[in-house]
């Protein structure tokens, strides 16, 4: 059924809408090759850890000061150019990655993260400015898409350190893999949007790009829905990371137990973006959908802390899995909304809290070391707190 279903949307969906869905499982697979394969790297050329963390550090920094300006110049330029080059330049970046130098190194994370917000970024953008209003199952999808790549990142580099290849073998994996999209999308032609008369790049008439960033930033409800598509990010990664902790430090589970349990919240997630994508969207506003999934959030987070048993505990991660994939793309597709043709304009307001997203893990690492996991737990529970007081009343 899964598989008819999968060959009836290829059947019917362009060429170009699929390379450009496939962007997030690239971005992905390589992102995994940096943290997962980094260890590579760090046995060829000695690195400590203050080095590991200064080139994630060049990067996060690199992306926080340019993806502003990239975003906000791609509604005045056609996004293919900006695509292509990203794609080109992540390619770039991977192959200086392989030259076992540190201060190369570190100029290709500074390029690989900024080539990311270019390529991947963009390549979401352009999908919302294609049909704004179903940016909703586009986010969906999109979500689907990524959550492959973060399952083919570990298993690619698990297969390579099986036949003993190494840190530079990954990475020209990652640049054949970014210059191959590059190719395949440089003979496609873009559809023409609101804000490009053509996919030539021809100067946008309608907006100036500051007038329509301070406009951007003085829309309340733009920045509320901002807001919400950041707060996944409590529940997402980071909250994986310690509840892995939570498990075997409070629950004394088993490493290989653990793993299970990871896997079966993996699938809850697919489950939950598949439900919502094929029923829920048709049923349901944005809003109602997003308040009825921050209260499910809550209920199996408290499930998960009360339950004190390894069975339960994979049964609260399965359904948190199902309710937590479905926050971040509803609220970024409703920030789409708010300015339909102008993709580039919401994602610069979105990279504002990149900083939140940068300084989280060491908030939680502070109250993990002060107050216990349970409380680190805790306090990223409060993202669907958040999000049902912050969701706007329905759209009229």
């Amino acid at each position: 059924m899964l598989y008819r279903l999968i060959t009836a949307r290829l059947q019917a969906t362009s060429l170009l809408r699929l390379t450009l869905f496939s962007t997030p499982l690239l971005d992905e697979m390589v992102s995994g090759f940096l943290s997962i394969g980094l260890p590579l790297a760090n046995k060829q050329l000695g690195l400590d850890y203050t080095q590991v963390g200064l080139l994630f550090g060049a990067g996060a920094l690199a992306a926080l000061v340019l993806d502003p300006f990239i975003n906000l110049l791609s509604d005045r330029y056609a996004k293919r150019y900006w695509i292509l080059g990203g794609l080109v330049l992540l390619g770039v970046g991977f192959a200086l990655a392989s030259i076992h130098n540190f201060v190369l190194l570190l100029g290709a994370f500074a390029l690989i993260y900024v080539s990311i917000s270019a390529a991947v970024g963009l390549s979401e953008a352009a999908l919302i400015d294609q049909n704004p209003q179903e940016s909703a199952r586009t986010m969906t999808r999109w979500t689907i898409m990524a959550s492959i790549g973060d399952l083919l990142g570990p298993i690619l580099v698990s297969l390579i350190i099986i036949q003993e290849g190494g840190w530079s073998r990954l990475c020209w994996i990652a640049c054949i893999a970014c210059l191959t999209m590059a190719c395949i999308l440089g003979v496609q032609r873009f559809p023409r949007t609101a804000q490009n008369d053509d996919e030539e790049g021809e100067d946008a008439p309608s907006v100036r790009l500051l007038d329509g960033f301070r406009e951007a930033l003085r829309d309340t409800k733009l920045i509320r829905w901002t807001i919400l598509s950041l707060l996944p990010t409590m529940v997402d990664e980071i909250f994986i990371v310690y509840a892995t902790f939570y498990l075997r430090d409070v629950l004394s589970v088993n490493t290989s137990t653990i793993g299970i349990l990871i896997a079966i919240h993996m699938i809850g997630g697919f489950l939950g973006l598949f439900v919502i994508d094929r029923v829920l969207l048709q049923r349901l506003s944005p809003e109602r959908l997003l308040m009825c999934l921050a209260l499910f959030v809550i209920a199996s987070m408290v499930g998960f802390l009360t339950l004190r048993s390894a069975i339960w505990a994979g049964v609260m991660l399965f359904l948190l899995g199902v309710s937590v994939a479905g926050l971040y793309p509803i609220a970024t597709a409703e920030a789409y909304k708010r300015f339909p043709g102008r993709s580039g304009t919401v994602r610069a307001v979105a990279s504002l809290g990149t900083p939140f997203e940068v300084v989280l893990p060491y908030v939680t690492g502070f109250v993990a070391d002060r107050f216990g996991v349970v409380a680190s737990l805790c306090l990223l529970g409060t993202a669907p707190l958040l999000i049902i007081l912050l969701t706007p009343g329905k759209s009229r």
